[in-house]
């Protein structure tokens, strides 16, 4: 019965890798797939268009590469960078010491003490400032991440034996190891590469999740075109790889374990 267990858990490890590998697929091919506008010929085609519509201008999809701008960037909160988005995380590491019951060669059971790690995350701050995509064309077009896939910069990533200073660690029933401070961002006038949709959003051309294709993925990153398409790829591949295997695998124990049965 075991190895059913263990094999049907495989295949459906697999079946999730499948739909991983054609999530990565997908990305490559509209990534490829659209051709980088500059901002100003995107600013231009709104300005021709949105007479009339109030309000409700729906553009093409659109790939964009330019700067992050700010008139009021955010200071991140661990490293105190300039940022237009940062996610802040402290995670409390502490270790318990707990009693199992096992089984020995001979069928009888006995207890021993093991220690175990445990994680708490006790600060987790998200913040993003308004911010504008400029390519040096001319114009510059505001960015949401409403609903985006983001690629950030891990900034910090350190650990350290003291918590922040508003952390109350009453309930804790262990010993701290440690706190973990992480942080990652989209740095003030960093690169980045854009791909969603042209839309308005009160009264300002904004680029946005895509209502129009819901194929397309939105995705706002600091890294390059090429990075991302390399990237899904690999991730593709490997995907299939994993899928092939664990199918295989999952298959095999599941008919051992049929046919050991009684």
């Amino acid at each position: 019965m075991v190895l059913i267990i263990v094999g049907v858990v495989l295949i459906g490890i697999a079946v999730a890798l499948w739909f991983n590998r054609k999530r990565q697929l997908n990305r490559s091919l509209n990534i490829k797939y659209y051709d980088t506008s500059q901002v100003v010929d995107v600013v231009d085609i709104y300005k021709q268009l949105r007479e009339g519509l109030g309000g409700n201008y729906r553009g093409n999809v659109v790939e964009l590469s330019g700067s992050a701008r700010s008139d009021s960037p955010l200071q991140a909160e661990h490293t105190g960078q300039a940022a237009v988005y940062y996610r802040a995380r402290v995670i409390h590491e502490y270790e318990t010491l707990e009693v199992v019951r096992e089984q020995d060669e001979d069928g009888n059971y006995y207890e021993r003490e093991v220690v175990v790690n445990h994680q708490e995350t006790v600060s987790d701050n998200e913040q993003v400032a308004p911010f504008y995509l400029d390519d040096g064309s001319g114009e510059q077009i505001r960015i949401t991440l409403n609903g985006a896939t983001k690629h950030t910069v891990t900034t910090l990533d350190e650990r350290q034996p003291e918590p922040p200073s508003h952390y109350n660690a009453f309930g804790i029933n262990g010993t701290t190891t440690g706190y973990r401070y992480i942080e990652e961002m989209i740095p003030l006038n960093a690169k980045l590469y854009v791909l969603g949709q042209a839309v308005e959003d009160n009264g300002e051309l904004t680029v946005a999740k895509p209502s129009k294709d819901k194929d397309v993925e939105y995705i706002v990153s600091t890294k390059s075109e090429e990075e991302l398409i390399r990237g899904a790829e690999n991730s593709a591949k490997w995907s299939l790889y994993g899928t092939i295997g664990l199918a295989v695998i999952g298959v095999i124990l599941i008919i051992v374990g049929a046919t050991s049965k009684g």
